[in-house]
């Protein structure tokens, strides 16, 4: 029998409390059950907006029950749970500001500036040890008020210290600080120059803190910090190590609508709305670097484990850029069509059919039908990712897509590749 959502919110909110206690408990601290509670709620309150479709409680929850122990760290590794439970509460872009529960901790830190939000400078921060200290981890040294958008793990991390101040020592608030700073994604790794990776100088910003904030971190905690700090921000994009290219698109997938708020409106986005948010996906998998997405600190992962990652990572990649400029070419054929159509320019309207009438794209039956070659690996997964289609739900749109499918087999490679450049410079993203 199907579980209702508020089950499948229930459960995940109470496995949310189960692994904060479980991470407190470890860490020698056992607050009263209502703590608990307020703060798991404030986790889930933050996490459950219907904007999330991956920066959600699935994602933590599937984080914390990665948290495995290393050989130097805890069974239990606390520290790591709750960067997990903590890490994404704040995502400015996504949920159009901040999170309720959140507001009444970070407020005094931000102001808004012609209807954006923005971090006060580090002369505010500095007021209060809680903030200095995140703003020392963090690198914070802004004195002018910087876009929230731009510092999202910063204000997640600082809810979690505006929280559990007072419960836990400020050791080990420092090293979680340090896990979720870590994630901020996609940094460049300087070659040649070690020292500067954003490993290195996260552990040189912790040592400065364990000086100035008195922490009293011995050198092979604050190692040990870095370690699991790096350890999590490789765990938390894992998702493009994927060797399916049909998940990793899936993951790909659900972050289209997180980011183009039209796609949370089955039933309301136009074709634009898709066209838009696909290019928008397109340029930035085109510009993504794959050795900029995993992180090393003094040979850990060893060079072999990310060499590996940043193939697969780089393939994946590839496999995205190919399926994304196959949907744009799509996309702009309906795009033309849709003027001549009764309501054509509803996207629902393409994807859906009416009750009892099989759909327009079950039309499309070219299995046999092959003009061109497949040269590489990479366009046979993606034709057989349009054939077969993402792994997983997708509630806004079609999982499979035939009219891709169809102009792969019938057209070929590279003439797609011509009409992208043609639909590109006739819809060039503004």
């Amino acid at each position: 029998m199907l579980r209702t959502l508020a089950q499948q919110q229930l459960t995940a909110q109470t496995r949310c409390r189960l692994q904060l206690r479980r991470a407190l408990r470890s860490l020698g601290v056992s607050p009263t059950r209502s703590r608990l509670e307020a703060w798991s709620n404030l986790i889930g309150s933050s996490l459950g907006s219907g904007a999330r479709l991956f920066h959600n409680m699935e994602h933590v929850l599937q984080l914390c029950d990665g948290c495995e122990a290393t050989a130097s760290i805890a069974p239990v590794d606390g520290i790591r749970i709750l960067a997990a439970l903590f890490h994404d509460l704040v995502y400015v872009q996504i949920d159009g500001g901040l999170p309720r529960a959140t507001c009444g901790l970070l407020n005094p830190f931000l102001l808004w500036r012609d209807g954006e939000l923005y971090v006060r400078g580090l002369s505010c921060l500095q007021r209060h040890r809680s903030s200095a200290l995140v703003a020392q981890i963090f690198g914070f040294d802004h004195c002018e008020a910087q876009p929230a958008r731009l510092h999202n793990e910063l204000l997640s991390a600082l809810v979690m210290v505006r929280c559990l101040e007072g419960w836990l020592g400020w050791g080990d608030l420092a090293q979680a600080i340090a896990a979720i700073e870590a994630t901020i994604p996609f940094r460049s790794q300087p070659q040649g120059f070690p020292h500067q990776n954003p490993a290195e100088q996260l552990f040189l910003r912790l040592h400065q803190a364990n000086s100035g904030f008195d922490l009293a971190l011995g050198n092979r905690t604050i190692l040990e910090a870095v370690h699991r700090a790096v350890a999590f921000a490789n765990c938390d994009v894992e998702s493009f190590t994927r060797r399916d290219p049909a998940v990793f698109l899936a993951y790909t997938w659900r972050l289209l609508p997180e980011f183009n708020p039209a796609l949370r409106d089955p039933q309301g986005y136009g074709v634009q709305d898709y066209r838009r948010a696909l290019q928008q996906m397109e340029l930035f998998v085109q510009r993504l670097d794959a050795n900029c997405i995993f992180q090393q600190f003094r040979h850990s992962p060893e060079p072999h484990i990310c060499q590996a990652w940043q193939r697969r990572a780089a393939h994946n990649l590839n496999v995205a850029k190919l399926y994304l400029r196959v949907k744009l070419v799509a996309i702009a054929l309906l795009e033309a069509l849709a003027p001549y159509y009764s309501g054509g320019g509803a996207m629902a309207d393409w994807i859906c059919s009416p009750p009892g009438q099989p759909a327009w794209q079950e039309g499309f039956g070219c299995r046999n039908l092959l003009s061109q070659p497949l040269t590489t690996p990479a366009q046979q997964q993606v034709l057989a990712v349009a054939e077969q289609g993402r792994i997983g739900d997708c509630s806004f749109d079609l999982s499979q897509s035939p009219l891709a499918a169809f102009l792969m087999r019938s057209l070929g490679f590279e003439r797609i590749d011509q009409l992208y450049r043609q639909a590109e410079a006739v819809n060039a993203p503004s």
